[in-house]
């Protein structure tokens, strides 16, 4: 046991919510005894405390101590179980059955966070795939590499053939007689620079097409060697992903199995052998129950954690420093160009930010402050002060016009008090007959009437008329506007408002965008991860294989591959919920539910594909999958 490194992993939240039934159905009854002789009792006693520490929820530490005192004593006691107390067996058997509960769990977590990770690298591998921008900048970021391989190759085969390494020894045709090739099949050099090639029967990529005379078929040939490597790049990417969804099936179809282990009605001793069967057929297993665990905890788990890290290592993306090279060489140039250019033109550059300043004092001042503030004038004073005329000018032109009438109504037709008094009410009513008769008469005789004057009154009466009829006029559509100058100082605002609105808009976007993890849902990317393991998982249950065929009898039951793929996004919207909803929030608690019923193994298909349909109707709107905005090129 000293070569064997205990084997720690922290079970998620999935795993304990998931093995808990399993815990609290074999959780036994267990009643001491004391007539027990004192080795027994020691036994009986630490038995006693590793059971208490396996309660629910069953912590990963304490199954291990529990593991640990389980090999020791496997060890060490090797007397058969009919020398063992009955009282210290019943606690034996009831700690196995609840290492066997905390190891299910262990086991849980290992295989759904191992088809996590191969589900992320072939997602990277997919989003190079998807863009051609993205193989261009993955052929240039592993550059090195597969020169560095080639290279290799080269030498080998120099030394292979007994050649001195010399310069001519790179010329292509000396090249071309060491590493021959054909026309469906690479050479060592192009096998070196694209890695997937050997595994290739045939290069069907490499096809040259250019024995037809045909102009446009020849120009279509050149055209497909140019890009040539960015086909060969995304063959390769695109063989890296397959290799790696396959490999996520298998421990998606592992995961499944333990999952559905959950749902067969299995007795406490049949369970550990269950389990045992399920993470490995390996036939060297021990027969007791104890011993099973022992062994797959120290030997089964560990070399399946050690088989999956060589089985992913050739297909994970490529090291940071690779990924990151053409940045670090290419940004200190650039940035240095950009310093010594800004600081050469620093005098236009202060004129252009002065000018940027200015203007946009202007605008904040002219076109926004004082605009709100002739609002709020308008608001507080109604509009008092004339928009066109003012009220005492029109009324010193209707006086002025009262006096002109009244002083030739006295001259030229003699009237009394009493009619002047009567004629100035006519005049304030607009009623001029008595100087219109008198210009009647007047305009018959014009030179005559026009030489003893009064003609030349009454002309100058009706322009005085005319004038205030126009100031009348004026002062009606004064009121007209000053009924509306609070909607004409809203419309010269209105362009500032909007300007400063569409500002503000693309500013909150911006800080929402920085902010995605603590805003309801998350930002764009989050919710669009969301979606699409919303999406797969309706996919998974609507057009994967069903258990045992498409008969009546069988068809609610799923697959351990479906039952795997459907744990992995389900998991994802668990993380989900867990990092972008707020705590102790309703929305989180109801989306967990929902969570938790596409979890339950237990749950027909058909009742799962109405969760789906009540989680799109419940959370769609609120958590923004009814507006995911297009994925655009994801840059690597």
């Amino acid at each position: 046991m000293t070569a064997m490194a205990r084997l720690r992993v922290d079970s998620s939240n999935f795993a304990d919510n998931f093995a808990r039934p399993l815990s609290l159905t074999r959780l036994p009854r267990v009643q001491t005894t004391s007539n027990a002789s004192q080795q027994v009792s020691e036994s009986t006693e630490t038995l006693s405390s590793l059971l208490g520490s396996l309660k629910p929820p069953v912590s990963q530490n304490s199954v291990d101590e529990a593991l640990k005192y389980l090999a020791q004593t496997e060890r060490h006691d090797l007397v058969s179980s009919a020398d063992v107390a009955e009282q210290e067996e019943a606690l034996k058997s009831a700690v196995v059955s609840q290492v066997a509960v905390g190891l299910y769990a262990r086991s849980l977590d290992i295989y759904l966070n191992e088809a996590m990770e191969i589900e992320a690298e072939a997602e990277w591998w997919a989003n190079v795939e998807r863009s051609t921008i993205n193989v261009a900048w993955f052929l240039l970021q592993t550059l090195p590499s597969r020169l560095t391989r080639v290279l290799h190759t080269i030498l080998d085969a120099l030394r292979a053939n007994r050649l001195p390494l010399r310069l001519s020894s790179f010329a292509p045709s000396t090249l071309y007689r060491l590493l021959p090739s054909t026309t469906l099949q690479p050479s060592a050099i192009t096998s070196s620079f694209f890695p997937h090639l050997k595994h290739e029967q045939t290069l069907t990529s490499l096809g040259w097409t250019g024995s037809s005379l045909h102009p446009s078929r020849f120009f279509q040939s050149i055209w497909s060697a140019i890009f040539l490597p960015l086909d060969l790049t995304r063959e390769e990417c695109r063989n890296k992903r397959k290799s790696l969804e396959k490999l996520r099936d298998e421990r998606a179809e592992q995961l499944g199995r333990l999952a559905q282990l959950r749902l067969e009605s299995t007795s406490g001793d049949a369970f550990p052998s269950r389990l045992v069967g399920c993470i490995s057929d390996d036939t060297a297993v021990p027969q007791d129950n104890a011993g099973k665990l022992v062994h797959a905890s120290y030997f089964l788990l560990p070399g399946h954690i050690s088989h999956h890290g060589v089985a992913i290592q050739q297909f994970r993306r490529p090291s940071r420093l690779s990924l990151i090279w053409p940045k670090l060489l290419l940004i200190p140039p650039v940035t240095i160009y950009i310093l010594r250019t800004l600081y050469a033109s620093r005098a236009s550059i202060m004129e252009v930010a002065q000018e940027t300043k200015e203007t946009v004092q202007g605008f904040i001042k002219n076109s926004l402050v004082d605009p709100i503030k002739e609002v709020l004038k308008t608001v507080r004073t109604g509009g008092e002060d004339g928009v066109i005329v003012r009220k005492e000018g029109v009324a010193a032109d209707l006086d002025s016009l009262e006096r002109m009438t009244l002083s030739l109504a006295r001259d030229q037709l003699k009237y009394d008090s009493a009619q002047l008094d009567a004629l100035s009410k006519q005049i304030r009513l607009g009623d001029l007959t008595p100087v219109l008769q008198l210009y009647e008469e007047d305009i018959k005789t014009p030179v005559k009437s026009a030489l003893s004057g009064t003609l030349l009154r009454s002309l100058f009466i009706q322009v005085q008329k005319a004038k205030v009829d126009i100031d009348q006029a004026l002062a009606g559509i004064d009121k007209l506007l000053k009924s509306q100058e609070l909607t004409f100082a809203f419309v010269g605002l209105a362009p500032a408002l909007v300007i400063v609105s569409v500002f503000g808009s693309y500013l909150s976007q911006l800080w929402r965008g920085a902010q995605g993890g603590r805003r309801v849902g998350g930002g764009t990317q989050h919710r669009a991860r969301t979606w699409t393991a919303m999406r797969r998982i309706e996919r998974l249950l609507v057009s994967q294989p069903r258990v045992g065929g498409p008969g009546p009898a069988t068809s609610s039951l799923l697959s351990p591959l479906t039952t795997g793929l459907l744990l992995i996004s389900v998991t994802r919207l668990r993380t989900f919920a867990e990092t972008s909803l707020p705590r102790s929030s309703r929305l989180r608690e109801g989306f967990l539910e929902d969570v938790g019923d596409l979890e339950d193994p237990a749950m027909p298909r058909e009742e799962k594909l109405r969760v789906v349909e009540r989680m799109w109707r419940s959370w769609g709107s609120v958590l923004g999958w009814n507006h995911v905005p297009a994925e655009g090129v994801l840059r690597i």
